[in-house]
């Protein structure tokens, strides 16, 4: 009764932030006993997953989300330069060869999320994709996973633990071309957010 107390005495604001909430998650609940998994038409599961390496002239980025919460959402994920990267799904990881240098990476959900990057050829960097509440839809936030992150321990068993997909990237950058004017406003978005950050989200957003 404590929670039910809480949200009952907050006042009207929090009454409503709780009710959608809780529709939220009876939605996410429902859809999912209904067995609607997520899927992308630009992501395959191979019939023998091989973990990629990068190669000695690019940089190999893997784009993981460990949580199966929020089933039915697909996060697109794409770069500064409006290349289609992948499509992340709940309990799955997929990689990228990226060249080396500067990049900035973008989730397209409900919100916008970036991390900003300085790439060396021939290493492996790990971002997590992960979902948190929003409105009526989760929204997902990026997070460089680097030996200072509180989860970079969790890296090994997150791979081990999620499914492996291969991005059809020429599909996959044929629906970003679609859908010209609001990958363009993503990106500038994308740009923007990292400027509203303080130094400790900054962090969390920079490899």
């Amino acid at each position: 009764m404590g929670h039910l107390a809480e949200i009952t005495t907050a006042g009207p604001r929090t009454a409503r932030r709780a009710s959608r909430w809780l529709l939220a998650l009876c939605l996410a609940a429902a859809m999912t006993s209904l067995g609607c998994a997520a899927t992308s038409d630009y992501m395959q599961r191979p019939a023998t997953p091989v973990a990629p390496k990068p190669r000695p002239d690019s940089a190999l980025v893997v784009f993981i989300q460990p949580s199966s919460w929020a089933g039915t959402v697909v996060t697109t994920i794409l770069d500064g330069n409006g290349r289609f990267l992948g499509d992340s799904i709940p309990g799955s990881n997929f990689a990228v060869q990226v060249p080396p240098g500067k990049h900035l990476f973008i989730s397209w959900a409900e919100n916008t999320a970036a991390v900003q990057a300085l790439l060396a050829p021939g290493r492996t960097y790990y971002i997590e994709v992960s979902p948190r509440m929003g409105v009526l839809t989760p929204r997902v936030q990026l997070i460089a996973l680097t030996p200072r992150s509180e989860s970079w321990g969790k890296v090994s068993d997150w791979l081990r633990e999620t499914e492996f997909y291969v991005v059809d990237e020429a599909r996959g950058q044929g629906y970003l071309q679609g859908r010209a004017e609001d990958t363009r406003e993503r990106i500038r978005r994308g740009n923007e957010i990292l400027t509203e950050n303080d130094h400790e989200e900054l962090a969390e957003r920079t490899l």
